[in-house]
């Protein structure tokens, strides 16, 4: 028990840590102070988990540093490519694209990162992690729960909060894309007129869907509709969330209906404004 309890205090530290770590490099590069994190609290937890799947492993390995180099930069990239794959399914957004950087996988993770994380791995396990312990030792048990259990609470409460926002922006995202797909499956019943939502050009799409649209005034309803979604998803963006993680993108088969949505829309609020 009381092992599971000095892994837990290890994975507050290092997500605190991660997260300092984080905003003090985006912040310089940015000149501004950054909440870098997925949540609002002051701390990441892909670092603690990082943290833990290095440390257990490769501290046995500590007469040699080659094989923890080699192993953080497989352990963590790994962690990171699943963190990624994992929340792109579950709010269909990605969230970091590497696609630029050379040697990159899937635009998951990139060859520079993993050797970073190499790195870090080699000064975690010699450098910082026998400071980490013996202080985690000096703390009587009693105190050490209390801090666990406190942060615990505040942890979920910030959990819960965080994920409800981003469960309501899945589900307007979601419900853009049906109304999408119902607009460009009546423009081609309509028109005998097929639209390859990969290969046209999506503002190509938008127009002439808009033209069609414009011809339509039964369609007036399902306009109000859709310009009504458009304007939840835009009221429920979070500020804070957008800075964290700028590259941000919605994902998989909804992206092409976010781009349309997002064209579509520009264009019936301008010849809106045009006829006042």
């Amino acid at each position: 028990m009381i092992h599971w309890l000095y892994a837990y205090f290890y994975f507050i530290v290092y997500s605190v840590a991660g997260w300092l770590c984080e905003d003090v490099y985006v912040g310089i590069g940015k000149k501004k102070l950054v909440n870098r994190g997925f949540l609002y609290g002051p701390y990441c937890p892909i670092y603690g988990f990082g943290a833990l799947i290095v440390l257990y492993p490769l501290m046995k390995l500590g007469d040699h540093p080659l094989l923890v180099f080699l192993g953080g930069m497989v352990l963590t990239s790994t962690l990171e490519y699943f963190t990624s794959w994992i929340m792109e399914k579950l709010f269909h957004e990605r969230w970091w694209d590497y696609s630029t950087y050379k040697f990159n996988l899937n635009g998951r993770v990139c060859l520079l990162n993993s050797v970073l994380f190499g790195l870090m791995s080699l000064v975690v396990v010699f450098l910082i992690q026998p400071h980490v312990e013996s202080w985690a030792k000096s703390i009587p048990l009693s105190t050490l729960r209390i801090v666990l259990i406190v942060f615990t609470i505040g942890f979920c409460t910030d959990l819960v909060i965080t994920c409800v926002h981003l469960v309501k922006r899945r589900n307007v995202l979601q419900k853009m894309h049906v109304e999408i797909e119902a607009l460009r499956q009546q423009f081609e019943f309509d028109t005998q007129e097929k639209i390859n939502m990969v290969q046209d050009h999506l503002s190509e799409v938008s127009n002439r869907i808009g033209e069609w649209v414009e011809s339509k005034p039964e369609l007036n309803e399902k306009i109000e509709e859709f310009n009504a979604t458009m304007e939840k998803l835009q009221k429920i963006r979070n500020q804070r969330i957008s800075k964290a993680f700028p590259a941000r993108t919605v994902s998989g088969p909804i992206r092409n209906s976010h781009e349309i949505a997002k064209n579509l829309r520009q264009r019936l609020n301008e010849k809106r404004n045009n006829n006042q």
